[in-house]
């Protein structure tokens, strides 16, 4: 009786998240999107940034900013699907999405524009209008998704791994639209030597909840864990805080 007992207890403990010896060391990575996460100098930086951090430090992991990797968003994706106790930030939680992968959040809502340049004047005014123009997207971005949603045809896409590089042909007419949140798009149209008020918002495309992603296989206790350790910082005013922070960067909409 004593053995079952102490075997008891043991397969108890190793079962439990009480039991598990500590959270797994994650690949923690994201990309650059100004203000969520982008780098200021040589520091990272960004709301998104600063509530990962609070969050590992919350949840007991060792780890910390200095372990977060900005890598271009399909490497990134790809790292997600493919790797184990892989964490990716920010990602937008839309249908097509849920079942890939777990969920933490929401952190916040963002809205998606079609960007066109000024002296085209395009004007849209419903998905039907969009069938004969051409447009810039990022590998396995959401923007792709909300583009096919809108029933474009993947003909219509000029892929590419960066935003950079779209913004390119965008300003050589090569493109008639990119795909693109406005802080975002100010953001990479300047670092490209672009200026943004030459561009405008000709259309709203989605408006989505936009979430910490982890690896489909990843725990349920983990994810409770860390949707715990969120929820406490939105009711302690943390959350908030974060996003004063970096207050100069959100266009009032």
């Amino acid at each position: 009786m004593r053995k079952f007992v102490i075997l008891l207890c043991g397969l108890l403990l190793a079962s439990s998240p009480a039991g598990a010896s500590s959270l797994p060391k994650f690949q923690i990575v994201t990309e650059d999107w100004v203000p969520y996460q982008f780098y200021e100098g040589s520091a990272l930086r960004g709301i998104v940034v600063d509530l990962v951090v609070e969050l590992l430090d919350r949840t007991g992991s060792t780890q910390t900013r200095k372990d977060i990797q900005l890598l271009p968003w399909a490497r990134a994706y790809r790292y997600l699907q493919t790797r184990e106790n892989t964490m990716l930030f920010s990602m937008t939680r839309s249908p097509e999405r849920e079942a890939l992968f777990r969920w933490v959040g929401p952190v916040f809502k963002n809205t998606t524009y079609l960007i066109a340049a000024k002296k085209r004047n395009i004007k849209i005014s419903s998905p039907d209008d969009l069938q004969n123009y051409q447009f810039g997207t990022v590998i396995d971005d959401a923007s792709e998704m909300f583009l096919l949603r809108l029933g474009l045809n993947v003909s219509q896409f000029h892929r590419n791994t960066r935003t950079q590089s779209n913004l390119k042909m965008l300003s050589l007419g090569r493109l008639d639209m990119i795909v693109s949140g406005w802080e975002a798009f100010v953001s990479d149209a300047t670092k490209t030597g672009l200026d943004p008020n030459d561009y405008e918002l000709v259309y709203t495309v989605d408006v989505s909840d936009v979430s910490i992603a982890f690896h489909r296989k990843t725990p349920d206790w983990i994810i409770d864990k860390f949707q715990q350790a969120f929820d406490d910082m939105k009711t302690e005013g943390v959350y908030e805080r974060v996003f004063e922070r970096y207050r100069k960067y959100v266009r009032d909409e």
